[in-house]
């Protein structure tokens, strides 16, 4: 019964989904976050966050703004800790379970982009 209520720690722990903040420099871009080639949300205008659910999978980031060349970026996660904790006290249940969620991946909770003026 322990081992159950220890399966998903990363789950439990951290949760499935965090937030992303997107910075332009300068701001007042209009951002899209895509991931696999479906739109997840988008920040407009930037500074801005969004809440995103965590994968294994890269998310792109799209910014466009008047004046400015569009820029793309990729966010790639990291694999988290918690779930080597899982695997260690609980077994392979939790790592299972924290796979399936997303939630043994982070992505970066910050994200800077520097747009270039379109040459005149």
């Amino acid at each position: 019964m322990a081992l159950l209520a220890l399966g998903g720690c990363a789950t439990v722990m951290e949760g499935t989904d965090q937030s992303i903040s997107i910075n332009t420099s300068p701001g007042g871009a209009a951002c899209s976050l895509e991931r696999k080639g479906v739109v997840l949300g988008s920040v407009a205008p930037t500074p801005g966050s969004m809440k995103v659910s965590k994968s294994k999978d890269d998310i792109t980031v799209r910014c466009t703004k008047a004046g400015f060349e569009d820029i793309m970026s990729s966010i790639t996660p990291k694999f988290g800790g918690t779930t080597f904790g899982n695997i260690i006290i609980g077994g392979g249940v939790g790592a299972i379970v924290d796979a399936a969620s997303g939630a043994n991946y982070e992505y970066p909770g910050n994200i800077s982009l520097t747009l270039s003026e379109k040459a005149k």
